[in-house]
């Protein structure tokens, strides 16, 4: 495993991530990380209620356009506010109404709520007293992929919205490399398995 510039302990995510192979039947998928929130602007830890801030709107506008010419199949977005308004923009502009899964929150850092994150930057591989620890938030997370991956019956593409920790585990998981580009907010990627291997890159709006 290869440590990637600015995320300490992402070694140790991707590792948990890929105890086992990530093999869903459905071959693509696009997912996008929710647009900016003040939390994201000032970096604090986040509760789940935080809300897009302007420009975060303008973000997930933005990236609901950039989805114009694909057909939506399935929309998936966890329920955290930020992530679940990014994904009622998304489904106005594709006229399809979003699903809620708990599994694809944010890992849950109750106890650091509204606190910042230290200069040093958030360290994924540390468990504090209080909060999800990496192993179950990973657990969690991959586990709810697969189950929404499982499906490959719907027509269109399923779109999955969510968090920039969620992202974390898709990238170790399929083994795409976790660019700066990939992080922004509000940018949709396109996950493709080719020949046994996926692939990982942004839709660029027209």
């Amino acid at each position: 495993m290869t440590q990637v510039i600015g995320l300490i302990g992402y070694d140790r995510l991707a590792a948990l991530a890929t105890e086992t192979p990530f093999a869903p039947r459905r071959s693509r998928f696009i997912f996008i990380r929710h647009g900016e929130t003040e939390g994201n602007r000032t970096r604090v830890f986040q509760q789940p209620h935080i809300p897009l801030n302007e420009a975060g709107e303008a973000q997930a506008r933005k990236a609901a356009a950039g989805l114009r010419a694909i057909t939506i199949g399935k929309l998936v977005a966890s329920p955290m506010a930020r992530a679940w308004r990014t994904a009622m923009l998304v489904g106005a502009e594709h006229h399809v109404v979003p699903e809620a899964d708990g599994a694809l929150s944010e890992r849950f850092y109750v106890n650091l709520w509204d606190t910042p994150v230290t200069s040093g930057g958030l360290d994924w591989a540390h468990d504090p007293e209080g909060c999800e620890t990496l192993e179950a938030f990973v657990s969690r997370a991959r586990h709810g992929l697969l189950r929404i991956l499982a499906d490959d019956r719907s027509q269109g593409e399923t779109v999955i919205v969510a968090h920039g920790g969620i992202l974390l585990v898709v990238c170790a998981a399929t083994g795409v490399q976790l660019t700066e580009d990939l992080r922004r907010n509000a940018v949709p990627l396109l996950f493709e398995r080719v020949d046994g291997a996926w692939r990982g890159h942004s839709i660029r709006a027209d």
